[in-house]
C-alpha cells in the first residue's frame, strides 16, 4: 500500500446555520480548522460530511 502522508481533521458540532462570525458555531469551527491548514504544504483532499443523530454532525477533512 502506498504512503500518501495524508492527514484528517474531524470537526464535530450542532447542526445549525449559525454564521462562521458566531463564536462556537459549526460553521466557524469548520472555518478555523480549514485556516489552520497551511495553505503551501497542506492541501484540502477531500472533504465529507457524516449525520451522526439528530443533532450532530462530523465533518472530515483529508488532507496533506
Amino acid at each position: 500500500m502506498a504512503n500518501y502522508g495524508a492527514n484528517v481533521k474531524i470537526v464535530i458540532n450542532d447542526i445549525g446555520d449559525s454564521a462562521d462570525t458566531v463564536s462556537g458555531s459549526l460553521a466557524a469551527d469548520i472555518k478555523a480548522a480549514v485556516n489552520a491548514l497551511d495553505s503551501t504544504s497542506q492541501a484540502i483532499i477531500d472533504i465529507s460530511t457524516v449525520k451522526l443523530d439528530r443533532s450532530r454532525v462530523a465533518y472530515i477533512i483529508l488532507y496533506t
